[in-house]
């Protein structure tokens, strides 16, 4: 018969009464729940609750244990005392709301707690927390709860006292990642070390968005992840806030950015069917054409392995021989030519184009073309998919994430992507087959394994489970070989280079061969459980670095052609962010809880080394090249910038006697300033997207919080600078665009000349600043709501649309 439990937490009571009649139990009453915190519970000692450290835990050595389970704050009184507020201002007291009033409802395995859709002061005088509109990180943070303890990834105390297997007599002890365990544990001086060969059963951070049967779900490989890393965020944006009230002014604006100021036209702007004629007369002249053509083989298609580059290139030929004739033209190549000349649109300059077309370029004229052929696309109805059709499915794809479109969508269209590859066989190597020619074999396997990458890129972002793993195929990798190398008419499949020899093919060649240890990294962290062994994630880095470090060196020194010099350099840079991001997604998890359980100290050193090598690349191609810098840019880029911006975050605010910033002076100086030359990174690809404002308005505020950590004497500086650095956003976004139809009769708004509010009010910036002149008259209030009535700042940082962030690939 089970043991009819004690409450935890609380002394031992008396035996259960029996009944004097029936010699059963008498049916007890549903226990509440405990609210002793998790350390006076494990040793079922008496617990006075305070929060957030009670009393018996601030006299033992490690109060940093004392945590509580998820409810906590729940059932306590209407109010409690939030510390986060504690060190920049009066104790703030904030009142808790229902739970059916959360906007985010995470899964009990969620690192993220439900979230109050609104937070009122208990006394007069005291500053507002949360107004109605505010929505700042409200599906990210979570509750209260969140923002002053976040729950860990592995309970730690669970794991400090886990029997090792190899020294013990019984089966492995799986680590739950959870809230109840009630065993007894022996004195802290009696502790057991961790061992790698314990077995884990962790959950991943989710986050989880909606109510009832409309909901979205998004891994822990979205950056919005790391950022619940920071829970003085909200805080510190409030502060920026009541400082900068004249943001309410701007707030229209500041909303139009947020959402694209291509909200109107031409996304939303309906066109018929696309024909032939149509696309051709869309297509620029043939020197603004061939610019962009050599564009797009230089950086795009030297990574992503779709065409074959001499056919291609003979078929456009053809085309301007035929173009005065639509009936003789295919469509599916002029579609294939728009998409093409759509990828390489931000990489050309856009005065240089408009030189050498005969008509004038919209600033969304590739927006257009991507519209255009999805279109036609969608029409042509493919009964069956082929080569050609996944070519154009695999170039619709990377042009949404160049431009910033259907972001949400890219996990979905990628794995449609492989579905159809499968369908067609393309999973399987095409040696069974005798009918099928030298020349397509290798284009299959070069378009499959584009396809995989893709998939598996879309996937680490949004923290999915790929859609195949290595066991799924068996599709040889593509040689290493030249385009010119293999034709049509080949009847011998040309031999392979040496991956030391660099080609049309190495950045494939070399990448595939890390391919199978990625997909299963992918599908390993982003499972519902973390089920393994330390040792084994340690043995994935050691196998990922093996990869890093077999990365060949190709000289570039004596390449006189700057186009190749570029790509050779843009290659390699790829491979290191490719392998590095899978490191980044093994081991973030496991760095967080570092500071608390030193068996994951390998993950902390391991993660610091991968995002400073990411953002170091980031900044030396940003100083050789704008096309380099755009073309390296990708989701490892954000979570390599998330990455330095909690590790410095971390060392300020832990409390730990080893930190960071205490053990290499100097070093917090130098990852600040690699950190802000990849925000200006940043800013220089996002004002070419369709959407993005959003990101680069959190990155400000992230890097403006750690800052101010690190030199609290600055602190007003830094706060102004994050209000600078979005308004200027804005107004160079605006800029660009001023004489364009589609920013709507509201044109530039506030962003007109001379007509923002002045805001050097404190001292001088070391930021550049932007400095409007302040002689002219205040801008007429269009029917706004006066300055201080609402949040504009908050609010234009709503993460509702931030999720399945995709970037250029």
């Amino acid at each position: 018969m089970a043991d009819i439990q004690q409450p935890l937490g609380a002394p031992d009571s008396d035996p259960p009464q029996l009944d004097s009649q029936h010699q059963q139990p008498r049916v007890r009453k549903r226990r509440r729940r405990t609210m002793a915190c998790m350390q006076c519970r494990s040793r079922k000692l008496r617990c006075d609750r305070e929060y957030p450290i009670c009393s018996r835990c601030q006299k033992s050595k490690t109060p940093s244990r004392c945590t509580y389970e998820d409810g906590f704050l729940w059932q306590q009184p209407n109010t409690v005392a939030s510390p986060v507020f504690s060190d920049r201002g009066p104790t703030t007291t904030v009142q808790m709301p229902p739970a059916d009033r959360a906007t985010a409802h995470p899964t009990p395995d969620s690192g993220i707690s439900s979230v109050p859709s609104r937070c009122q002061p208990s006394a007069p005088g005291a500053r507002p927390v949360e107004e109605k509109r505010d929505k700042f990180l409200e599906t990210v943070l979570g509750a209260p709860k969140a923002a002053v303890n976040q729950e860990p990834y592995v309970t730690a105390e669970i794991l400090r006292h886990a029997p090792d297997p190899h020294h013990h007599h019984h089966h492995h002890l799986l680590l739950h990642h959870s809230s109840t365990h009630h065993s007894s544990y022996p004195a802290e001086d009696d502790d057991i070390p961790a061992s790698p060969t314990q077995q884990l059963d962790v959950a991943p951070r989710i986050m989880m968005r909606g109510k009832e049967t409309k909901t979205r779900f998004n891994g822990s490989g979205i950056f919005a992840n790391l950022i619940a890393q920071f829970p003085d965020l909200r805080a510190f944006a409030e502060e920026i806030r009541q400082a900068s009230p004249h943001l309410s002014a701007l707030r229209p604006d500041l909303i139009r950015v947020r959402k694209g100021v291509w909200k109107k036209k031409p996304l939303n702007m309906p066109f018929p069917v696309p024909t032939t004629a149509s696309l051709i007369t869309m297509l620029p002249s043939r020197s603004a054409v061939d610019e962009l053509v050599i564009l797009y083989c230089t950086y795009i298609e030297s990574t992503h392995r779709i065409l074959h580059v001499p056919s291609f290139l003979r078929e456009l030929e053809e085309f301007w021989a035929q173009r005065e004739s639509p009936d003789m033209i295919s469509p599916v190549f002029v579609v294939q030519l728009l998409l093409v000349l759509a990828c390489a649109w931000n990489l050309a300059d856009f005065h240089t184009l408009q030189m050498k077309n005969d008509g004038n370029l919209q600033c969304y004229t590739a927006v257009e073309w991507v519209l255009h052929a999805e279109k036609w696309m969608q029409n042509h109805h493919i009964k069956r998919p082929e080569l050609t059709s996944l070519r154009l499915d695999t170039l619709l794809i990377i042009a949404f994430n160049i431009h910033g479109m259907k972001r949400s969508q890219a996990w979905l269209a990628t794995g449609t992507l492989v579905k159809q590859a499968m369908m067609a066989g393309f999973h399987r190597d095409p040696t069974r087959y005798t009918r099928i020619s030298v020349f397509n074999m290798e284009m299959r396997r070069r378009i499959w394994t584009t396809i995989l990458e893709l998939d598996l890129q879309v996937s680490l972002e949004r923290g999915m489970p790929p859609s195949v793993l290595e066991e799924d195929y068996d599709t040889l990798p593509a040689r290493n070989i030249n385009d010119s190398d293999i034709q049509e008419d080949s009847t011998e499949c040309p031999e392979a280079q040496p991956l030391s020899v660099m080609t049309d093919s190495s950045f494939q060649a070399v990448l595939v061969q890390s391919l199978p240890l990625r997909l299963k990294a992918c599908a390993l962290m982003h499972s519902p459980r973390i089920n393994c062994r330390y040792e084994e994630i340690l043995r994935i880095d050691h196998d990922l670095n093996h990869h890093l470090s077999k990365i060949p060196v190709w000289p570039v020194s004596d390449v006189d052609d700057f186009q190749t010099a570029h790509r050779i350099i843009l290659i390699r840079a790829l491979l290191e962010n490719k392998i590095g991001h899978s490191l980044l997604s093994i081991h973030t998890p496991f760095a967080i809880e570092a500071p608390k359980e030193s068996l994951f100290a390998p993950s902390a050193r391991a993660r610091l080394e991968v995002a400073s090598m990411i953002l170091s690349t980031q900044r030396r191609l940003r100083e050789m090249s704008q096309q380099l810098s755009l073309c390296n840019m990708g989701d490892w880029t954000m979570q390599a910038y998330c990455t330095i911006c909690q590790l410095l975050h971390e060392g300020q605010t832990s409390g730990s006697p080893i930190s960071l910033t205490r053990t290499l002076p100097g070093l917090p100086e130098s990852l600040i300033a690699l950190v802000e030359v990849v925000l200006t990174c940043l800013e220089s690809r996002l004002l070419l997207v369709v959407k993005g404002a959003k990101e680069y308005f959190f990155m400000s505020t992230i890097v403006a919080l750690v800052k101010v950590g690190l030199w609290p004497s600055q602190a007003h500086i830094y706060k102004q600078e994050v209000v600078e650095r979005v308004i200027l956003f804005a107004q160079t976004l605006f800029t660009r665009h001023a004489n364009c139809a589609h920013l709507g009769d509201w044109g530039m708004g506030n962003f007109k000349t001379n007509q923002v509010p002045s805001l050097n009010t404190g001292p001088v910036l070391v930021a550049p600043p932007f400095v409007p002149d302040v002689s002219m008259p205040q801008a007429p209030n269009f029917g706004m709501m006066p300055p201080g009535e609402l949040d504009p700042f908050l609010d234009a940082f709503d993460w509702g649309d931030l999720t399945g962030i995709t970037f250029q690939q």
